[in-house]
């Protein structure tokens, strides 16, 4: 059935277990189309889907509810008969991964344990609930690896690959269907609130003479833009313009210093097209003016 899903744009492999024999599967998706993706299209009818997504982005949506899967991250949805809408982006590659589970089957796997899940899981899995599910969103830990082949080809001999890719599915439904504690909630939004202003640091100092377009650094961060400003401030202590400006001018200090660059070669190579601007954000940061620093001799030049 999914192989003639993505037929059109190729790339689907199933990697390990049977959907409809076994009750779980997982299927490995890697192709680039120019135009959106129809995704709910590959979707099982009674079953909870995990996808691990690693490049491009991919839409979840049920009613108002929805899921945006961002590099990095992961999360779960579930089907009865339908209501999912889903699309995977056009226009770049993506790479993903899908854990799928049988309804029947992944209650089987969770007796037991039924009183740790949230009301709207458990709802589902009993057959009470005829809706769609969407579940939530979250980023892939650092120690679990981020190589697309260390999930789609373990380093693990032969039969045995089964167990990993079993082992996995059960580990990932453990992470995401059971709810947490409020502590460790809390711990988690903090190491990811740290982790994505650190992403964005990297990202602008490598970038430092574009502009700052919020939207395009919050995906390649992994949150959204209001979210990556406020937790950006909150972790660095300073606002995303405020840090990039003091960036800019450490680095036409640094130009200047060595004496290679005179201030127009200087400003240009920060990312600024006027000088006088760039005169008046420097001579705030530095407490002079660029064509006297460091010393009064560069006014000869």
């Amino acid at each position: 059935m999914e192989a003639g899903v993505w037929e059109p744009v190729g790339g689907w492999r199933q990697l390990e277990g049977d959907i409809f024999g076994l009750g779980w599967s997982v299927e490995s998706l890697e192709f680039f189309s120019p135009e959106a993706v129809n995704w709910a299209r590959s979707f099982h009818a009674d079953s909870l889907e995990i996808c691990v997504n690693f490049t491009g982005h991919g839409l979840v949506r049920a009613g108002k509810k929805s899921l945006m899967f961002l590099p990095g991250f992961f999360g779960f949805y579930a089907l009865r008969e339908e209501g999912l809408e889903a699309t995977r982006s056009g226009g770049e590659s993506n790479r993903f991964l899908t854990f799928e589970w049988s309804r029947s089957r992944l209650a089987k796997e969770l007796e037991g344990l039924e009183d740790d899940l949230p009301s709207t899981v458990r709802k589902w899995l009993a057959g009470r609930n005829l809706d769609p599910l969407v579940g939530r969103l979250r980023l892939l830990p650092e120690y679990w690896g981020h190589a697309w082949n260390h999930w789609v080809a373990p380093d693990v001999p032969g039969r045995a690959r089964s167990l990993w890719f079993w082992g996995r599915a059960l580990e990932l439904a453990g992470v995401l269907l059971f709810e947490e504690s409020p502590r460790k909630s809390e711990r988690r939004l903090h190491w990811n609130a740290r982790r994505w202003a650190e992403r964005a640091q990297e990202y602008l100092r490598a970038h430092l003479a574009e502009p700052l377009c919020l939207k395009a650094l919050s995906k390649e961060v992994g949150c959204s833009p209001f979210y990556l400003s406020r937790i950006f401030s909150d972790q660095v202590g300073e606002t995303l313009p405020a840090y990039l400006r003091r960036l800019r001018m450490e680095k036409a200090a640094e130009l200047l210093r060595k004496g290679e660059h005179n201030v127009t070669e200087a400003a240009t190579a920060v990312g600024y097209s006027s000088l006088s601007h760039f005169s008046k954000a420097f001579c705030r940061m530095m407490g002079c003016c660029p064509c006297v620093y460091p010393n009064p001799a560069r006014l000869i030049r």
